[in-house]
């Protein structure tokens, strides 16, 4: 793992089964949408041994016709919504800040969550990801200082407090401790 810049880090990693499922995915959603990954699937990424079955994706709030050409592209590259096959649903769920999952048919994992934007923590991420580059693909993360602040003044689960401490050791020389901290105080407010 290599940062280049603040907002840029290279990975040099062997590509496994989990990681062809997102860059399949993110190929599809690109095609539509802005994205950007958040929560477990990026420590994962920046070598913390852990297990998810799921991917958060946030991405912008679209109109139910964006979101049935995206729908309808990844039914077409087969993968299945595990929470409806109606649009109608599947919109509804979405707007009121629900997630919705897609898997490769016929299996239930590995899945995306994908969720609409529903904060200004949501569109922060959005508006500043984290390019990671791997090989010849790029993935966007939310970047680091939100995510720790959110695991360690919101979520505090034990996995999400050594999530947020695995990438204080990995990025330690690249994080502001005072984005954290503000982050944090905001966090605690809502």
């Amino acid at each position: 793992m290599k940062f280049i810049n603040k907002d840029t880090l290279r990975l040099d990693k062997i590509i496994n089964e989990l990681d062809r499922f997102v860059f399949g995915f993110i190929e599809i959603l690109e095609k539509h949408t802005d994205y950007v990954i958040v929560s477990g699937y990026v420590v994962i990424l920046l070598g913390r041994d852990r297990a998810t079955d799921d991917v958060d994706i946030i991405i912008p709030k679209m109109d139910k016709i964006g979101l049935k050409l995206l729908y309808d592209d990844l039914i077409k590259n087969g993968y299945w919504c595990l929470n409806s096959s109606e649009l109608d649903d599947l919109y509804g769920l979405l707007v009121s800040k629900h997630s919705i999952r897609f898997a490769v048919e016929p299996k239930v994992s590995p899945n995306v969550e994908l969720k609409f934007s529903k904060d200004m923590y949501d569109d922060i991420a959005l508006k500043k990801p984290i390019i990671i580059k791997i090989n010849s693909k790029k993935l966007k993360t939310s970047f680091l200082e939100l995510q720790i602040a959110y695991k360690e003044e919101v979520l505090k689960s034990n996995k999400d407090m050594e999530d947020a401490r695995h990438l204080r050791v990995v990025a330690e020389r690249y994080l502001n401790e005072n984005l954290i901290k503000e982050y944090k105080k905001e966090l605690r407010r809502r």
